[in-house]
């Protein structure tokens, strides 16, 4: 085996690596083939679990640890919207919280996510838990929109989203954030 057709550089992610993933050294074809046979099992066990939650969970895991070495978003990106839009089809898991971090994965894939978060807002899904409003009003601050981020922290805290608690520790930091960026401005004029 040609070592130029094994070596790969892998880019970190949060949860770490598996080393059975890094360990393995495959040829790029056969590497391939057993990519789209796990996908179809993965698919496969999606339809059957009882769960489809906690699979779909996997399969996300799973393509990390996979892609992470090609460092682009794009095949979790795939999968990402496949769960959510296959998900969607029912109300059931809307007020649990594994399918919001679903969601939430999905909008950090994308570049302009503020569709993402308008439709679970008009769908009633994460409502009650802080993850959502703390990554929309993240969002909203890092493109300079801190009005309207200040007033998605509220919303979820008037909803007691939970943790409400969590919650309002992010909100009191980002209205440190934003007296910290008042005085530099007024320091500047």
């Amino acid at each position: 085996m040609e070592w130029e057709d094994t070596k790969e550089n892998f880019v970190p992610v949060k949860q770490g690596h598996s080393a059975a993933a890094l360990s393995t050294p495959l040829s790029v074809a056969k590497r391939s083939r057993e990519l789209e046979e796990a996908k179809r099992t993965f698919l496969e066990n999606i339809k059957t679990a009882e769960d489809p939650l906690a699979a779909w969970q996997r399969y996300i895991k799973w393509t990390q640890e996979q892609f992470a070495a090609q460092g682009s978003k794009s095949e979790l990106q795939q999968v990402l919207e496949l769960a959510t839009k296959t998900l969607s089809s029912t109300k059931r898991h809307n007020n649990d919280v594994r399918f919001l971090r679903i969601w939430v994965q999905y909008a950090d894939c994308l570049p302009d996510p503020s569709d993402v978060f308008l439709y679970l807002e008009n769908h009633g899904i994460g409502r009650d838990h802080a993850l959502l409003y703390e990554a929309y009003a993240t969002y909203l601050e890092l493109k300079g929109n801190f009005q309207q981020a200040g007033l998605v922290y509220q919303e979820g805290i008037n909803r007691l989203a939970k943790p409400v608690q969590r919650l309002k520790q992010k909100y009191a930091a980002f209205q440190q954030r934003m007296e910290k960026r008042v005085q530099r401005q007024s320091s500047e004029a």
